[in-house]
């Protein structure tokens, strides 16, 4: 898991990040979706070594949360310190496209056609 040092106001950050492992497919959904606010408390370099790595673990999921993911990822290239650390955010997309889940694949695949306009 992502490490916070001993500050409370990173509380809600480190629940967030716990919920990314919740049994509660909402409440993984909604810290996927929180996942910027994540990164933006943990900084570029924190973002590109330890959060999309954990996020890499968390690839075995339900559809519903792959899908979340495959709309969020996109947006964290500039929270991993820009186009120069691309590869940080291609690893979890890259294992998104294969994906057993079609509209996953078809997700990603969107998202990436519109990322590239």
């Amino acid at each position: 898991m992502v490490m916070l040092e001993n500050n409370s106001h990173l509380y809600p950050i480190a629940v967030m990040i716990d919920e990314l492992k919740s049994v509660d497919q909402k409440k993984r959904i909604n810290s996927v979706r929180n996942l910027s606010t994540v990164a933006i408390a943990l900084g570029c370099e924190r973002t590109r070594q330890e959060l999309l790595p954990y996020i890499l673990e968390l690839m075995d999921d339900e559809e519903e949360v792959l899908l979340t993911l495959a709309e969020i990822l996109p947006q964290q290239l500039e929270f991993a310190g820009g186009p120069q650390y691309a590869e940080h955010v291609l690893r979890p997309l890259e294992k998104l496209c294969a994906s057993e889940e079609t509209t996953v694949r078809d997700k990603v695949s969107r998202r990436q056609n519109t990322t590239d306009s």
